[in-house]
């Protein structure tokens, strides 16, 4: 598959390990280097187009990505996993000018718990200097979530959402999630990203003589909106930080399901949990999301409609409807199983 590549370097500072004895006898200070992030995004099958800006060619300033970091083969914490200070030990990013940098109060993220907006850490520590090999998770997000548990205990959770109405571009944007998860040995100098689409696509093309106005819908898709898509971290099992409501809790999945979408996360007043929409993963045969959702697809101009969807097999054909004003058609989905990184190109004639 054809890769958009953009180099993107983070102000980072990575500890090398540059000491060696001075004429003198004593020790060379201590060197610090950038460490250095590139990503790729990997394209939607049958599509030019990959995510994040609709022209399909780079993220957005403000996007927001988040990184776990885990070290799978030791049982203590390890520098890097943990100094961040946000909660569930998330490194927390965003897209600038100069490239992936923190937050700062302005983005308006209570990232320490303390009721106030605040920056997040800028990873400036050496993040892979223990002699064991490191695990870097990334996933885009849109949503701090900040709730209390039934004990009074405050919960931020940092959630990548679905949103149903997709008809303002940014709740487009925001739907089609992408994920990337990339292993270290210890003294790399860079980390790399290939992020796929974790959700399904739609571009449905309409044949025949309609308003700029005109409203697609489509009904009978999984009931998910507002809801957090989670998608599954066979590493996540090892994290050293994790509360009831951790990431440990929802992610963690079996090794053939790294990196597929699990389903959609469910908070409780005591616990959370993952539950699964038809066609996900189901390994603990929990009920599944109900197919009681109607999705709204976003108006990309020339009788062209864009639409994400989960990745699920639906056991009832979905239905597209198409209003103009006075006017109305009904058309059925024939496509009932929506695979992740695929894009469905469909043409409805009217």
């Amino acid at each position: 598959m054809k890769k958009t590549t953009s180099h993107i370097i983070l102000q980072l500072l990575s500890l090398v390990a540059l000491c060696s004895c001075s004429s003198q006898g004593g020790d060379e200070p201590v060197a610090y280097e950038p460490l250095q992030f590139t990503s790729s995004i990997i394209p939607y099958d049958g599509d030019a187009h990959s995510r994040v800006n609709t022209a399909g060619d780079a993220f957005l300033t403000g996007d927001f990505i988040r990184i776990k970091v885990i070290c799978p083969f030791v049982s203590g914490a390890q520098y890097g996993e943990t100094w961040n200070g946000s909660f569930d030990a998330f490194w927390l990013l965003k897209m600038t000018i100069g490239g992936w940098g923190p937050l700062t109060a302005a983005d308006g993220c209570d990232v320490n718990g303390d009721y106030r907006d605040s920056g997040s850490s800028a990873m400036s520590q050496q993040i892979h200097s223990q002699q064991t090999p490191y695990v870097f998770t990334a996933q885009t997000w849109g949503l701090e979530r900040k709730f209390c548990t039934s004990a009074g205990k405050l919960v931020l959770q940092y959630t990548p959402v679905f949103h149903a109405d997709q008809s303002r571009e940014e709740n487009y944007r925001a739907s089609d999630i992408l994920w990337a998860q990339s292993y270290l040995q210890t003294g790399s100098e860079s980390v790399h990203f290939d992020f796929y689409h974790k959700m399904a696509a739609l571009c449905i093309t309409i044949d025949g003589d309609i308003s700029e106005n005109a409203v697609l819908t489509l009904e009978g898709m999984p009931g998910i909106d507002q809801a957090e898509v989670i998608i599954g971290d066979y590493y996540a099992a090892r994290s050293k930080i994790n509360s009831d409501f951790g990431y440990k809790q929802k992610n963690v999945c079996t090794v053939e399901n790294n990196g597929k979408v699990l389903g959609v996360g469910v908070n409780t007043a005591t616990a959370a949990y993952t539950m699964p929409l038809t066609g996900n993963p189901n390994p603990a045969g929990r009920a599944t999301v109900p197919n009681d959702g109607i999705y709204t697809a976003f108006n990309a101009g020339a009788k062209v409609y864009r639409l994400i969807v989960p990745p699920c097999e639906l056991p009832v054909n979905a239905v597209v409807w198409l209003r103009d004003d006075d006017k109305r058609w009904k058309s059925t989905l024939e496509q009932v199983k929506f695979e992740e990184g695929v894009l469905y190109n469909i043409t409805i004639k009217i």
